[in-house]
């Protein structure tokens, strides 16, 4: 009885630490895809931004280089006409848009810092602008400088004068464009992360659901099983319902039907046996493997002329 007993309680308790640890596992995961999801977004958001501000940067790097039929040189050439252009840009803009030579000396700044021109632009901690004018490959970069109280995310790109000869480079500010991509991103990782948040609290609450339902089914069936396990052969679960423990349950009352059903045919079998032997006319002992009497009919107490219960326990050569 203490064995079947334990036995289902630990059994219940593996099944119970099974589904917690599998349930907390798929919510571990739900948010971990999700923080990837946001991550990668938030990459994905960044890239873009880059990728539209160099491309916005060539355009502006190709009509500095470009030679008009009607202009002797071009823009890049005209110290007047680039700080024209870049005047012109900004002012459409609103955006920081430096010129640097071949020797990253400022050619042309926005207006407000026009005395940066002909100083060294040297706001570049990992010498981006100095690497793109060696390779040609633009670049993007945050501006270290003691003069902005916030960071300028800044893309160079080369200033070609002829094909695959670098005479220059534009910095191009993309603040703007990065902070535009984050604002039409932010909705999207909100809906992400509500989305991640709600399915790790719709695991747990199946997980809560479905161990007290769980629990609730295996207690029924524990305590028929315990029942049966003391000898209560009319233990009944009666759980009524169209699961899998209804099933269950059904399957333990039918059993333990079958079960009653065979004690009493036993009991009765019994009952007639004794019944036979009390009236028959010869003389019946039981004798155990140790040759001890265990018991003798009316008729063989008769002919050993003493009561059944002083015959009864007696060594077989002893009456």
């Amino acid at each position: 009885m203490y064995i079947a007993g334990r036995v289902s309680r630990e059994g219940l308790m593996r099944i119970k630490t099974q589904i917690i640890a599998t349930l907390l596992s798929a919510a571990a995961l739900i948010g971990v895809v999700g923080a990837i999801a946001i991550f990668s977004q938030m990459s994905l958001t960044r890239s873009d931004a880059l990728a539209e501000a160099i491309s916005a940067g060539r355009q502006l790097a190709e009509a500095i280089a470009f030679k008009a039929a009607d202009a002797p040189r071009p823009v890049f050439e005209r110290p007047g006409a680039l700080r024209e252009f870049v005047t012109s840009q900004h002012s459409r803009s609103k955006r920081d848009l430096v010129v640097v030579d071949r020797g990253k000396i400022i050619l042309a700044d926005i207006p407000g810092e026009e005395r940066n021109v002909g100083t060294v632009f040297e706001h570049d901690r990992g010498n981006e602008v100095g690497r793109t004018l060696d390779d040609g490959e633009p670049r993007g970069f945050v501006e270290d400088s003691a003069d902005v109280s916030e960071a300028i995310n800044l893309v160079v790109v080369p200033v070609e004068g002829a094909p695959g000869e670098i005479v220059g480079a534009v910095l191009y500010e993309y603040t703007p464009l990065l902070q535009a991509a984050q604002d039409r991103t932010n909705a999207m990782l909100w809906l992400v992360g509500l989305s991640t948040v709600a399915a790790m609290l719709v695991a747990a609450l199946s997980a809560f659901l479905l161990l007290s339902r769980l629990g609730s089914g295996l207690a029924y069936l524990n305590r028929g099983i315990e029942a049966l396990a003391r000898g209560d052969a009319g233990a009944r679960i009666g759980l009524v319902s169209r699961d899998e423990f209804g099933q269950l349950a059904q399957g333990f009352d039918s059993m333990a039907s079958e079960l009653e059903s065979s004690r009493l045919q036993l009991i009765d079998q019994k009952a007639y046996i004794e019944d036979i032997v009390r009236t028959v006319a010869e003389g019946i002992a039981v004798i155990d493997g140790e040759g001890r009497v265990v018991s003798v009919n009316p008729a063989a107490a008769d002919l050993a002329g003493r009561h059944a219960s002083r015959i009864e326990g007696q060594e077989r050569c002893g009456w």
